[in-house]
């Protein structure tokens, strides 16, 4: 009896806690970073009805340029994919090549005809992909699970509202390493050209890029703070003083070398 009361007593409190509990409709729409973790592994159709296994698609040897996107999304999200590719066609990376592309939506409505229509239309307009396939740039959907397990493995954090029937979501885009870890986030739907090229090659361990990309990523540094790449003082002295150094060699060995003519020039009796 006493057990009852108790109970009865403490219900209102129970149920009040457990509508302050959120809900995956009330979870906040944010991004929780990553870095250094693996996307999680889960099965996707890709746009020629192919069953793929993302975890095999973020792990290809190269970088992967990830972007979350869903493909009713009325503005957000197509310009998020098109500050994507404006940054890539002003970096000179090669799709296939120095990178590869991954575009999956998070909406299990999504359906294969729209994603190849959507893969068509933006890879039309990605410059330096003249050799690229279909394939290196896949555009996937999925089930609810999968997309759910792969969000929450990258961070992402999204919601569907039931009255507008959209979705709430960050505007993000990732890069990944060649084994499929998390390298970088990119907030916004602008990119600057030069981090993008930087974080690929930073992500690639510099087997993308040329060797100046490699002297320009010792000179500068991702700043998480202002999530972009700042110069890195310590780098500008090192590489500074190397130059300075070699300068100096150069100017002595060129004194010496003169001295050596005056000297061979004074023994045979000409002028120097």
């Amino acid at each position: 009896m006493i057990a009852a009361l108790i109970a009865i007593a403490l219900s209102p409190a129970l149920a009040a806690a457990a509508a302050e509990v959120p809900t995956a409709a009330d979870a906040p729409v944010d991004v929780v970073e990553r870095l250094g973790e693996r996307i999680a592994s889960a099965q996707f159709m890709d746009s020629e009805s192919h069953r793929v296994r993302i975890e095999d698609l973020a792990a290809r040897g190269k970088p992967v340029l990830l972007t979350l996107i869903y493909f009713d999304c009325p503005m957000l999200c197509s310009l998020v994919q098109k500050g994507v590719i404006k940054a890539l066609n002003d970096t000179s990376l090669r799709l296939g090549e120095d990178y590869y592309g991954l575009t999956v939506s998070f909406s299990p409505k999504d359906t294969i005809p729209e994603a190849r229509l959507r893969q068509g239309g933006y890879l039309q307009v990605l410059k330096n992909a003249g050799k690229a396939v279909p394939a290196h740039w896949p555009y996937l959907v999925g089930g609810d699970s999968a997309i759910r397990a792969v969000a929450d493995s990258l961070g992402f954090r999204y919601r569907y509202d039931r009255e507008t029937q959209q979705y709430e979501h960050p505007a993000v885009s990732m890069v990944l390493g060649p084994d499929g870890k998390i390298s970088r986030y990119f907030y916004g739907v602008e990119i600057a050209p030069r981090d993008l090229r930087l974080a690929v090659v930073e992500a690639s361990q510099g087997r993308v890029g040329t060797t100046l990309d490699r002297v320009i990523l010792r000179c500068f540094r991702y700043d998480p703070a202002s999530r972009r790449y700042h110069v890195y003082v310590v780098g500008v002295l090192q590489y500074g003083a190397g130059f300075f150094g070699l300068a100096l060699l150069t100017l002595l060995g060129a004194l010496w070398w003169r001295e050596i003519r005056k000297a061979r020039a004074a023994r045979q009796g000409k002028p120097a």
